[in-house]
């Protein structure tokens, strides 16, 4: 039998045990979060241990030179496996839109995100939300003066509350067959410590990022929002403090992360490994889950790029998931998994996946239990 199944099979039989009695409960940040909620963290801070799950962003919804075809899946038909992690965006729900900025409609990315559940992944879901103030997208850079609008006695604090009460009842809609919530990691306002973002660190100040973070966090919880693990998720940074300045408190935060793309260069593996050493060293101090939140080769120049960059940054690290962006289907080279008409780099990613500590869907286990 190969070793990686063996271990597999061992680890899941292991994993069914113990939900009989159920491991021990770890703090989520929301105090009243749903028990699946509390559940996924749990389970997710043990199988950290064990490897680092493999995700990708709208991975069931569209892929190289498709759109919305029944089980397909880039990934799955490169290497064999669906990943653990699947992302979605929500950016232009605010507005009251029928589809998000990369075109792929709410009603079907609820669908999406119940057949992952169901499957036993995990969904996590990011939020390019348009410029509140000016009305532009989210790179709208033009204006500091956009977050102050939203809080409590600015401009747009009306208009953040409509926001806040539609992105409620998006995550409140999330719900199985039986009506449980299915728990959701929420990574919004990310890359601050960037500068390409409306949220981020030259447009706002240090105080008013963590004011709208937990104002955020506040708003959804007053609205019956529990299903939620709050990612949060920072560009570049160079020490402990420079991570850490808008931090915006234990009680708001699950999970820490950073984005990193690999570019022609940019001297991508020396900045990954700084980062996650400080990474690393913050999510220990605070007990929080440590994870690459977002990451990729655009077209995948490097044939060899999961072996030979990717995987020596992970293994060993603790690191709970890296998450791959998307392979958009209208929008030629913009991939960062591979796909099956890209043989040299699909052989790459199926050794990369078949690696025991990189985790896929069915390696993970019971996860909401």
């Amino acid at each position: 039998m190969n070793s990686k199944i063996f271990s597999v099979t061992a680890f899941m039989l292991m994993s069914t045990f113990a939900a009989c009695d159920g491991p021990d409960s770890v703090a989520t940040s929301d105090p009243e979060a749903t028990p699946q909620t509390v559940a996924l963290l749990t389970n997710l801070k043990t199988l950290a241990a064990r490897g680092t799950m493999i995700g990708h962003q709208d991975a069931l919804a569209y892929g190289e030179g498709w759109y919305d075809e029944a089980g397909r899946c880039d990934f799955r038909d490169a290497c064999g496996h669906y990943p653990a992690l699947f992302g979605w965006e929500v950016g232009e729900l605010e507005q009251g839109a029928a589809y998000s900025l990369d075109s792929v409609y709410f009603d079907r990315i609820r669908d999406y995100m119940k057949q992952v559940y169901a499957w036993g992944g995990v969904n996590t879901l990011s939020w390019h939300s348009r410029n509140p103030f000016t009305g532009g997208d989210a790179w709208d850079v033009s204006s500091s003066e956009v977050v102050a609008s939203i809080l409590p006695g600015g401009a747009k604090n009306a208009l953040y509350e409509e926001w806040l009460d539609r992105l409620a009842d998006f995550f409140l809609s999330l719900k199985d067959d039986n009506g449980t919530l299915i728990p959701v990691i929420f990574r919004p306002f990310h890359e601050l410590t960037g500068s390409w973002f409306w949220w981020g660190r030259d447009l706002c100040s240090v105080d008013q990022y963590v004011a709208l973070w937990r104002y955020t966090a506040d708003g959804l919880r007053a609205r019956g929002v529990h299903n939620l693990l709050w990612a949060y998720s920072a560009a570049g940074y160079a020490s402990v403090e420079e991570f850490a300045e808008r931090y915006p408190g234990d009680g708001y935060v699950d999970i820490v992360g950073f984005d990193a793309y690999d570019q022609p260069n940019s001297g991508f593996s020396d900045d990954v490994r700084a980062r996650t050493a400080i990474l690393l060293e913050f999510a220990a101090a605070h007990d929080k889950l440590p994870a690459f939140t977002e990451t990729g080769s655009e077209g995948l120049k490097d044939p060899e790029w999961f072996e030979n960059t990717l995987y020596p940054l992970l293994q060993g690290q603790g690191l709970s998931y890296v998450m791959l962006w998307r392979n958009a289907y209208n929008i030629p080279g913009h991939f960062y998994a591979a796909w099956p008409g890209y043989a040299p780099a699909a052989q790459n990613m199926r050794q990369f996946v078949e690696r025991e500590d990189v985790l896929t869907l069915d390696e993970i286990g019971l996860l909401y239990e």
